[in-house]
């Protein structure tokens, strides 16, 4: 599954990560981002990350959305992309990671939001390797969570849905995380997935 999903994902999404020590490095490109460069350690391996965010500055408007067949103006967030997913295999099992790092005191409806959003995408994707590449086994283990440098005030709550079709659902973590001076920070992959 992973190798048929690597054949769908555009390539300059794909983000690449020290395989050697098992970290992957996401920048944050945004001004007002108080984590610049955010360190993931013990990443799993054979993982494929890529972002739903990718906003290059020389095709700005070709990545101005998640998909350009919704408006870019439609206020209710179904163009929201998160900043990582990571998909991984462990016993067998497919695996999947969908994250995004906040700044402060991120709204808890928005969060949710934009983590559904990422995870309805991830199903489609997961759909065309299935119905292109024959893979039968598409169930994953849906992982969300978020990074933040302020939870307080951030709702816990449990989103727990029943399984619809080829995808478990689980309510999204909260971590937080304290940045250095220089903008950067350091979690462990493990603390993004654990229950």
């Amino acid at each position: 599954m992973l190798t048929a999903l690597k054949e769908i994902i555009n390539p300059n999404t794909i983000i690449n990560y020290d395989t050697a020590s098992n970290v992957l490095k996401l920048k944050e490109e945004g001004i007002d981002s108080k984590v610049a460069v955010l360190h993931i350690s013990h990443i799993p391996k054979d993982a494929l990350a890529f972002t739903l965010d990718h906003q290059p500055k020389k095709d700005a408007q070709k990545y101005k959305q998640l998909s350009l067949y919704v408006s870019s103006t439609n206020n209710t967030g179904v163009n929201k992309g998160c900043d990582l997913i990571v998909l991984w295999q462990e016993n067998k099992k497919n695996k999947a990671l969908v994250f995004d790092l906040k700044s402060d005191r991120p709204k808890a409806s928005a969060t949710e939001k934009q983590l559904n959003n990422s995870e309805l995408f991830l199903n489609y994707l997961i759909s065309m390797a299935k119905e292109h590449y024959g893979k039968s086994n598409g169930i994953f283990e849906i992982n969300k969570a978020i990074v933040t440098t302020n939870p307080r005030g951030v709702n816990k709550r449990a989103t727990y849905q029943p399984n619809t079709q080829q995808i478990k659902r689980h309510s999204y973590k909260v971590q937080s995380v304290n940045p250095s001076s220089s903008r950067s920070a350091k979690i462990s992959f493990r603390q993004l997935v654990t229950v």
